[in-house]
């Protein structure tokens, strides 16, 4: 829709929140510091600086807290939460759409089942004993493999490896590190979101499992035999290994590392470059190396 006009009776109709000032038309989102007429912008906060931006520049719309909404002379649109309202606006009236398609370089087995409405990138390869939902997105040079199950409307950007072998092994009697078969699957549940060179291993005998509406950050490592569960985010450089779970609506900073088989409730938040050796209980923020709690939300 980028490219069409909207004006600000037509974002507050969507909204279902007051505009207070002029409908003015709308042609594409700004950055604040790079706004001007015709763009529409968000402020989460108020301080003297955006303010002046905002009388600078001019945009045709602005959604915003509340104080910044008192002090303004910008057509605005109140809110209590101004970058979620921004976010819905974008999906409404700015997303990009086209039909998917399956580029021709695209590498699908026999035996593997694509769903309907699907999009697969070029040099991608999907193995035979993958399912892909219908309206799944597959990046160029993704690759599935192995026994992998994808539901709806699940994204995988590019270069991430989805169900190879694992990194499992043990000493022999003559020292040598014998590899442990991975013998499981992946599944993902519907709306997971994979950034891009992300990898995630196969069961060993059980499954790999990512819950609906999981979003799982680019340059994430997953292991086998996790589970993450409903709603939970996960940034960028995070190592989880093999056997750990955890719980819904979960906040993982980038650069954490989960060791293996550790369990982590529900609305744990994780902070920047953690280590968590041990369980962690619902509610906890916790942050260090090794992690600790810091306080309960």
């Amino acid at each position: 829709m980028k490219g069409k006009t909207i004006t600000g009776q037509d974002v507050a109709q969507f909204l279902k929140k007051p505009l207070r000032g002029k409908s003015l038309p709308i042609l594409e989102p700004a950055d604040i510091n790079r706004c001007g007429p015709r763009t529409i912008v968000w402020v989460k906060s108020f301080t003297d600086e955006r303010l002046e931006l905002l009388e600078q520049r001019r945009p045709a719309l602005v959604i915003c807290d509340n104080e910044t909404g008192r002090k303004t002379t910008v057509p605005h649109i109140v809110s209590t939460n101004p970058r979620l309202d921004f976010i819905k606006v974008l999906s409404k009236f700015f997303k990009f759409t086209h039909k998917p398609v399956i580029h021709h370089t695209a590498l699908i087995e026999k035996g593997a089942s694509v769903g309907k409405n699907v999009g697969i990138g070029a040099f991608a390869r999907i193995g035979r004993q993958v399912s892909i939902g219908d309206d799944c997105v597959i990046g160029s040079g993704v690759v599935l493999e192995g026994k992998v199950e994808l539901g709806r409307n699940c994204i995988i950007k590019p270069n991430s490896v989805i169900g190879c072998q694992g990194f499992g092994f043990e000493y022999n009697e003559e020292g040598k590190p014998l590899h442990f078969l991975h013998l499981g699957k992946i599944i993902f549940e519907d709306d997971v979101w994979i950034g891009s060179c992300t990898t995630i291993e196969l069961g060993t005998l059980g499954a790999t499992t990512i819950q609906k509406e999981c979003k799982i950050d680019d340059l994430v490592q997953i292991g086998h035999n996790v589970t993450i569960g409903t709603k939970t985010l996960v940034m960028a450089n995070t190592v989880i290994c093999g056997g750990v779970i955890i719980g819904e609506r979960c906040w993982i900073a980038p650069n954490s590392v989960i060791k293996e088989k550790v369990r982590i409730g529900n609305s744990v938040t994780i902070g920047l470059g953690s280590v968590v050796l041990r369980d962690i209980d619902d509610g906890l923020i916790v942050a260090g190396v090794p992690a600790n709690p810091i306080k309960k939300k």
